[in-house]
């Protein structure tokens, strides 16, 4: 994250936190009075102008996208290495079973059974 970036995340939460707090400090203070007004218009801005800024923060600082097409990302995975795949774990299991393997195994077998008989 750049320092921008964390700037506008800090200065939205803060001003997040401090609208949370004014809107507290609003409703305790309407419930002495027994009043069930709607929150003022400043604090309604305050709190979306710091969700805007946190969330513009965040976009900011995020890190480049990345390919949406499968070719294009399993070229970036098998450029990059095997250690990215997320795959990897699945295609290198040692107790996978190659069905296609069994199936010649057993023509050969069945074949030479046939053929002794």
């Amino acid at each position: 994250m750049s320092a921008l970036s964390q700037m506008l995340v800090i200065l939205g939460l803060i001003s997040l936190f401090h609208a949370a707090y004014s809107a507290h400090e609003f409703s305790a203070i309407a419930t002495k009075l027994h009043v069930k007004p709607d929150l003022p218009l400043d604090i309604k801005l305050e709190t979306l102008t710091a969700v805007f800024l946190a969330c513009f923060g965040l976009v900011l600082g995020s890190e480049s996208l990345k390919p949406i097409a499968w070719a294009a990302w399993s070229g970036q995975i098998e450029k990059d290495g095997g250690a990215a795949n997320p795959f990897r774990a699945l295609e290198d299991r040692s107790s996978y079973l190659d069905i296609r393997a069994k199936r010649k195994e057993f023509a050969e077998w069945a074949r030479n059974e046939g053929a002794a008989a």
